[in-house]
Order: structure tokens, then C-alpha cells, then sequence
């Protein structure tokens, strides 16, 4: 064989493997850090509130939209089963069947950037979501700030202060504005990132909001991360699980971090 193929095999063996050590260092560095990203906040971070659900939903810490799916659904108060209750350790949510709204188990809790985790199970083809409200922001319906979306087949992160729970997006949609308006008002407020979730299965999810900044991370997995003015309003007031069918949730926590010093308030 002449020298010069061998050569070339050897330099094109060299590059393969020069090539392969190159990503595998790569990932190796990368994917840590995405990781280390939640433990190091929440290392710098106060623990606000820690939910093992181990004790009836004390009303004066939780509201739940029972009343409201009472009376859609059009149930006898004495019949209205609750939304949500805790069973042997677990929130479970359920929303009444003929309610018009998805079910809603709030819980107080103020920060301005925050570590939120906890555990999850959903049902086949199910989702729930964590809102981040303030119900003092005039600017948006009912206080609706941001939120994380997670379903068996994806994760969503929202801005819904400059989205769609803006009021000049919510007047602009009661107007009869095509749909293609409707879409060019909130393009850039959303994310959507295709992640299988398995359903009947625990998982656990940890949300970091930090400035304008939300990541996402499901069984230790980074799993997406969004930025919009919206997710940046300095007060948050209470987080709630927003449910359209069913979810169980456990070991609920909340970290604050320290906000860092800013000149700027957003209405």
C-alpha cells in the first residue's frame, strides 16, 4: 500500500479521534454547568416555603377556585367536592367536571427571583402549570405574570404580563381581532420546547426566575431557559398550580434569592 494512503488513514484516525475527544470534553463541561446553574442558586438562596403536604391545605396559607367551578358546573354546595386536597403526603388536584375554568390551588409567597422545585406526576396526554402572580400589577388580568407549562410531550415558558394576560391584549381580542393580530401581539412572549415527560411516573421540576430570566430543569435535566421584560416584575405575590384535568404534586419549596441592585421599576 503506498505511504501516502497510509498517512492519510492515520491523519483522518488522528482527526476522528481528535474530533471525538473535543465534544466529549464539551459535554462533559456543558452540561454540568446547566446542572450546577440550580444547586449554586439555590445555595445562595433563603428557603421561604416548604410544603410536604402532610396536613390538610390550611385556608389561610391556600385558595383554591371552588366556588367559581361550583357554580359553573352548577353543583349543590353540598356537593361540591374540593379541587384539591392531600392524600398520604400529596397534593392532588383535580378540576370538577362542567367547571369553565381550569382548577387553581394558590399559595402566598413573596420574592423577586426565586428557586421554585417540586415533584410531579401527571396522567397520559396531561398537563399543569406554575403561574407567577401579582395581583397588585393593574397592568395584566387577575395578576398573571409568567408561568411554566410542563405536558407528557413539552414545556412552555410564558410572559404573560406583556403577553396575553397584557389588558391591551385581552381588549384587542374582546375587539374581534383576527387571529393573525392576536398572534403578531404575543410573538417573542412564549417558548415551547418539544420534552417527553413520562406519564404515571414521579418527576421533579425546578424553575429558576432570575431577573428576566426563567430556566427550566425536569429530573436534573436542563431542559429550557427564556427571557422577556414580563418575567422580570420586581414583586411576585404568590405561585399557583393551574390545572386543566388533573395533577399530583409533592415537596413543594421556594427559594428566594437576593435581588441584585437595580435602578429601574417596571409598573
Amino acid at each position: 500500500m503506498p505511504n501516502s494512503i497510509r498517512l492519510d488513514r492515520r491523519c483522518f484516525r488522528y482527526y476522528l479521534i481528535s474530533f471525538s475527544a473535543i465534544a466529549l470534553l464539551i459535554s462533559i463541561s456543558i452540561e454540568p454547568t446547566e446542572a450546577q446553574t440550580f444547586k449554586k442558586a439555590i445555595a445562595k438562596a433563603d428557603l421561604i416555603l416548604s410544603c410536604n403536604f402532610d396536613k390538610p391545605l390550611d385556608t389561610q396559607d391556600w385558595w383554591s377556585n371552588d366556588s367559581r367551578a361550583q357554580k359553573s358546573a352548577k353543583i349543590a354546595k353540598n356537593k361540591m367536592v374540593p379541587q384539591a386536597i392531600v392524600q398520604e403526603g400529596v397534593l392532588q388536584i383535580r378540576r370538577t367536571e362542567g367547571s369553565d375554568h381550569a382548577a387553581v390551588a394558590r399559595t402566598k409567597v413573596q420574592f423577586q427571583d426565586a428557586v421554585i422545585t417540586c415533584k410531579f406526576q401527571l396522567a397520559e396526554n396531561q398537563k399543569f402549570s406554575v403561574n407567577i402572580n401579582d395581583p397588585n400589577c393593574k397592568t395584566v388580568h387577575a395578576g398573571h405574570l409568567c408561568r411554566v407549562e410542563v405536558s407528557t410531550k413539552s414545556v412552555v415558558i410564558q410572559d404573560q404580563k406583556t403577553g396575553t394576560m397584557a389588558n391591551e391584549y385581552r381588549k384587542l381580542k374582546e375587539s374581534g381581532a383576527s387571529k393573525a393580530e392576536l398572534a403578531k401581539r404575543v410573538k417573542g412572549k412564549f417558548k415551547t420546547t418539544k420534552r417527553a415527560t413520562q406519564a404515571s411516573q414521579w418527576h421533579e421540576l425546578k424553575i429558576l426566575l432570575e431577573g428576566e430570566k426563567i430556566a427550566v430543569q425536569i429530573d436534573n435535566e436542563f431542559v429550557s431557559q427564556f427571557s422577556s421584560s414580563g418575567i422580570g416584575h420586581p414583586t411576585k405575590e404568590n405561585i399557583a398550580f393551574s390545572v386543566p384535568r388533573m395533577v399530583d404534586i409533592k415537596n413543594l419549596a421556594v427559594y428566594r434569592i437576593a435581588p441584585k441592585p437595580s435602578g429601574t421599576e417596571q409598573p
